[in-house]
């Protein structure tokens, strides 16, 4: 009897978590499967969808691609992460479901990595409504003017999510140290995921616009209160790492204090303001914002009580 060895894993694994994405989930797999960087493997989590995408999926002729569901509902972070634990190569991309990969995405980003001690590499996105050529483009990720966009990226990663897991490439090793995907974060997964990411190193970027964000109606990036609370919770967890940024943690009660009073929630967004003044002093639109707020919150706590037939 003849043993052979092992075919060797391959270079990259694609994880792409979906859930009732008829309509786009070909397009997103082929933008993975026709890059001219071939040596891949494409893990699909189906999340118990309930329209025609497995179907769908099962009809993509592809020995690289792998299909696999997970034993019930988890939300995407939870999909990934199942496509984490099935990979076998030692660099690991994301995709979404909706959303289109450019032709050179991944050579580009393998060529990049080659060049050093990188523990992950990302590039530019356009998001618009389709991949069309001709369709408008609403906005450009990472956006114009932030700095330490390569290298160390802690110091604007602190203030800002400026990238999505479309964009990213990491190393496998990095992501069983730091520990995958937070599931119980709402959104704002792939801010979170980088900023332990960045900690551990430099992390590449690739300055060209090779991937395409279709903003679905569904998407869960759209809900403001998601966000909101997303933001709060990574506040809170990362609260140590943000203090090291000057002004960071200001900026972030600031933001969160203009989100609660969006909502109509004074009392909270005053709260917020307040956590601002207190941890930048020295900026008077802060105090201004936290002056006008603590107002407004006791304003609507006096309707509210002559409003109260008790």
């Amino acid at each position: 009897m003849t043993f052979r060895d092992p075919p060797p894993p391959p270079r990259v694994s694609v994880v792409i978590p979906c859930y009732n994405r008829e309509d786009t989930v070909a397009e997103a797999v082929r933008s993975v499967l026709d890059q001219d960087f071939a040596d891949i493997e494409v893990i699909v989590v189906d999340d118990h969808s309930t329209d025609g995408t497995l179907e769908i999926l099962r009809g993509i002729d592809d020995p690289r691609l792998h299909l696999t569901q997970n034993t019930g509902p988890r939300g995407p972070s939870g999909a990934r992460n199942h496509g984490i634990a099935m990979a076998h190569a030692p660099w690991i991309a994301f995709q979404d479901s909706d959303d289109v990969w450019l032709p050179g995405k991944l050579s580009r980003q393998m060529e990049t990595v080659a060049t050093g001690d990188w523990v992950a590499v990302y590039c530019g996105m356009l998001v618009k409504e389709d991949a069309g050529p001709q369709t408008p483009v609403q906005a450009r990720h990472p956006r114009a003017g932030i700095t330490s966009l390569e290298g160390d990226i802690l110091p604007s990663l602190a203030f800002e999510n400026f990238i999505s897991t479309q964009m990213l490439v990491v190393r496998r090793d990095i992501l069983e140290r730091v520990g995958h995907f937070d599931a119980d974060q709402p959104v704002l997964v792939d801010w979170e995921l980088m900023l332990r990411v960045a900690q551990e190193g430099p992390v590449a970027f690739v300055d060209d616009d090779l991937v395409i964000q279709r903003m679905s109606p569904n998407s869960v990036t759209n809900s403001s209160r998601r966000r909101l609370e997303s933001q709060a919770r990574i506040l809170d967890k990362h609260q140590a790492l943000l203090t090291r940024y000057t002004g960071a943690v200001a900026y972030h009660h600031h933001r969160l204090a203009g989100a609660h009073r969006r909502f109509g929630e004074f009392a909270a967004a005053a709260d917020h303001a307040a956590a601002a003044v207190r941890t930048d002093p020295g900026r008077a639109k802060y105090r201004l914002y936290h002056a006008y707020l603590r107002t407004r919150a006791l304003l609507a706590g006096a309707q509210a009580r002559s409003e109260d037939p008790s």
